[in-house]
């Protein structure tokens, strides 16, 4: 199955050119995803997947209430969900 970690790592040191030798500390922020290559076949049945558009709502300009801004993917098998707000695209229905 692939599987994928996101955290921060946070280093604490005694830093070499500070003379006062106060600690000092450092944040990395960590995002591990499996590596998928073309030697792998990944099938995914489209019963497995919900998929939810939403649309803005409220006091707007002509595209309120009528274009889906907002897609957001629920794979039902392992629970994943995926979702993208950037993106102004229609979903196309098969």
């Amino acid at each position: 199955m692939l599987a994928g970690e996101t955290g921060v790592h946070r280093l604490v040191r005694i830093s070499p050119f500070d003379q006062a030798a106060r600690r000092h500390t450092s944040f990395a922020s960590v995002f591990v995803i499996p590596e998928v290559d073309d030697r792998i076949e990944i099938n995914i049945k489209p019963d497995d997947l919900k998929v939810d558009t939403y649309r803005a709502g409220g006091k707007g300009g002509q595209n309120v209430n009528k274009v889906e801004t907002a897609v957001r993917i629920t794979h039902l098998p392992t629970g994943v969900v995926v979702a993208c707000q950037a993106q102004r695209s229609q979903g196309k229905k098969p």
